[in-house]
């Protein structure tokens, strides 16, 4: 393990032009596993705009390669497809790698997806795993700095390369604790799944999916929903504006349960932006009026809570996470009656399969036991 001191301030080298990425392309081509990272800014745009791509290769110090310099990122793509590639929380790292070095990668490992096979639950942050499993320290300060200014700062490049250096030993020591538990083949599973989802093209249709809260909606009201939230993705799209600064989520579902009728009404929330009702108040109006037939509704809340409590407790008896494995997707698909066979219903094992059948029940004490 390297020490805490060589950690905080590791070597790197800067590559900036394509004659330096030349010099570098050799250790990448031989590497096996390379450690990546990425540094972007995403308050201001559709798609966050890239700033920095940080590699490692076991034994070498991390490479920062600057885009910004008119480095040609696109040599990079075939180059990573062939290692194995280790990433943390990295489903924009690979978005904007598959968008600007036309990477389609072979093999990722996602730290954070294996922390949660590892029994050391879900969303994890590096600098806790790095601490709890090598005893790193990390530091965090330069999270929230300025990526796009130039030159960078001693300090951000160090923050830049800290990120990658030991993403390939957390890695490996993380997948023992996986094996010692049995979740290989879940964690296998999770990661094709992983993959693909980062790399899938947007579908505005299934917008409404990630917007938090949406599991709580009566069925009228996730009809508008996902009405609406197409609207905001494809109109963000179309004028490169971040979601969030077009309409909040906590505005979508408001007027989800609202459906105003007037442009009036909609402004009776206040962290709705007024260039919204302004300026899309008539075609919004109109989805609000043309998704409000009244459905059967499902009582999804008290309901989706007590699923995941359950899940929560068998996946915890298995090392895993059920937030993880019981998605809200999960969640519909059960209380729908619609549930067929899933890898992640398997994952969560027969403890949860026989909540579902009725045969087990949670006790005061949060644990899943005979009725």
């Amino acid at each position: 393990m390297a020490g805490c001191a060589d950690y905080k301030r590791p070597m790197y080298r800067v590559v900036a032009t394509d004659v330096e990425l030349d010099a570098a392309m050799p250790a990448l081509e031989l590497a096996s596993t390379v450690a990546l990272d990425t540094e972007f800014h995403p308050e201001r745009t559709y798609r966050p705009r890239l700033l920095l791509v940080q590699l490692c290769v076991s034994g070498l110090p991390p490479l920062i390669l600057d885009p910004l310099g008119g480095l040609t990122l696109r040599r990079l793509g075939p180059v990573l497809a062939q290692a194995r590639l280790v990433v943390h929380g990295g489903v924009w790292d690979l978005r904007l790698l598959a968008d600007h070095a036309g990477l389609v990668p072979r093999v990722v490992s996602d730290t954070q997806l294996v922390a949660a096979f590892a029994g050391l639950g879900w969303p994890r942050r590096l600098q806790d795993l790095l601490s709890i499993v090598l005893g790193a320290e990390l530091d965090k300060g330069c999270t929230l700095s300025d990526w796009s200014r130039r030159p960078l700062s001693r300090a951000q490049l160090e923050y830049a390369a800290a990120d990658v250096s030991l993403l390939a030993e957390l890695d490996t020591a993380l997948r023992k604790r996986v094996h010692a538990l049995g979740n290989d083949a879940w964690l296998a599973a999770a990661e094709a799944e992983h993959v693909a989802e980062a790399l899938a093209p947007v579908q505005p249709q299934r917008a409404w999916e990630r917007v938090p809260g949406a599991h709580l909606l009566d069925d009228a009201a996730r009809g508008t929903l996902r009405a609406l939230a197409a609207w905001r993705e494809d109109h963000a799209c179309q004028h490169d504006v971040p979601l969030h600064q077009l309409v909040s989520d906590s505005a979508l579902l408001d007027l989800a349960r609202r459906r105003p009728r007037s442009a009036d009404e909609m402004r009776e929330n206040r962290r709705l932006p007024a260039s919204v009702w302004k300026t899309h108040a008539t075609p919004l109006l109109r989805m609000l009026a043309e998704s409000a037939a009244p459905t059967p509704a499902l009582p999804r809340g008290a309901r989706a809570d007590v699923l995941r409590a359950a899940a929560r407790a068998a996946a915890a008896s298995r090392g895993m996470s059920g937030d993880l494995l019981l998605r809200d997707c999960e969640i519909d698909y059960i209380l729908t009656g619609s549930a067929g066979p899933s890898w992640r219903l398997a994952a969560l094992g027969p403890e949860f399969l026989g909540f579902l059948d009725g045969n087990r029940v949670l006790d005061c004490h949060g644990a899943l036991v005979n009725r």
